[in-house]
């Protein structure tokens, strides 16, 4: 619960709040209609969200509400339907239609789409501008060619955020309907997320990589281009993930004790871009390995079984 706490929290380019409290107050009225306790929850839940404060209500503020009711709508649909469906294809159809209806949209409006760029680069330029002031606030930081190189990085780190802010908006969304389908929708403790040595999903969504890297690659236009760019994003990530929780899978069947992940845990910190990308690498290649399932296979069948 806690990864996925962090990940709505720290990856997601618009505020928290609305992004937990929307989703969460509508799977409460869905599927605990009779409990009061949760529908008044859910209604001051609402009521917070869009209590509008000295003219706060523009277009980024209604942008950010609308995209959680769509997400949050769409999954309490796919979760209500008798067909079980995994809660993770869940999160993941429910953020792909949303994501759909508002390409769609901006096609069809596009200053609408114009005018959800502008508003996030301004909130992402904000956010740099306050993160460059603090860094200089130190003077071992501000002297020297160190402030202007952090600079440098950070400005360039912004740019990148306002090309790719809808992957990570996806993945924040995914993160906070996981989070609130386990608070407020699971009925008996069924369809809890997976322990985290245990995150994993279809194969047939490396067609999504394979799609994006397409449309990087293909002379189709800048908004190909940018549609590529983010899936290729959303879909590496969520590949690292995929091989980050094999390997702590491994790791956990073979540690032995509290030293050994302690030294583990350094080894990783000081050789991060190697265990990163090899955590890629074997997210992708368990399309076809399924490396877990091998090693349970093997361990179940006893020593000296190949």
């Amino acid at each position: 619960m806690l990864a996925l706490l962090a990940v709505a929290i720290l990856i997601a380019p618009i505020g928290p709040f609305p992004l937990l409290a929307i989703p969460f107050a509508l799977l409460l009225v869905a599927f605990r209609p009779r409990d009061l306790f949760g529908v008044v929850v859910a209604a001051v839940l609402m009521l917070l969200v869009f209590r509008s404060v000295d003219g706060e209500a523009d277009g980024g503020w209604l942008m950010v509400r609308g995209w959680c009711l769509i997400a949050g709508g769409l999954f309490v649909g796919l979760s209500a339907r008798r067909t079980p469906v995994r809660l993770l294809d869940r999160s993941f159809a429910s953020v792909g239609c949303a994501m759909a209806l508002v390409v769609v949209a901006a096609l069809a409006s596009p200053d609408l789409g114009a005018s959800m760029d502008g508003w996030m680069a301004e909130r992402i330029r904000a956010a740099a501008t306050m993160a460059h002031a603090l860094l200089l606030a130190d003077p071992q930081v501000s002297s020297g060619t160190m402030g202007d190189s952090i600079g440098a990085a950070i400005e360039q780190w912004a740019s990148f955020q306002r090309d790719v802010y809808p992957a990570l908006l996806a993945l924040a969304t995914m993160a906070a309907l996981a989070l609130c389908w386990y608070f407020a929708g699971r009925r008996d403790g069924v369809d809890r997320p997976p322990p985290v040595r245990d995150f994993g999903f279809r194969d047939g969504y490396v067609w999504l990589l394979v799609a994006g890297l397409a449309l990087l690659v293909l002379p189709l236009g800048a908004g190909a281009f940018r549609l590529g760019e983010n899936a290729t994003l959303f879909m590496s990530l969520m590949f690292l993930a995929r091989g980050g929780a094999i390997l702590l899978w491994i790791l956990t069947a073979a540690s032995t004790s509290v030293w050994t992940w302690v030294l583990l845990g350094i080894g990783m910190i000081l050789a991060y871009p190697f265990v990163a990308g090899a955590a890629l690498l074997i997210g992708i290649g368990d399309t076809w390995l399924h490396v877990r399932e091998k090693l349970r296979d093997r361990a179940a069948s006893g020593p000296g079984s190949y």
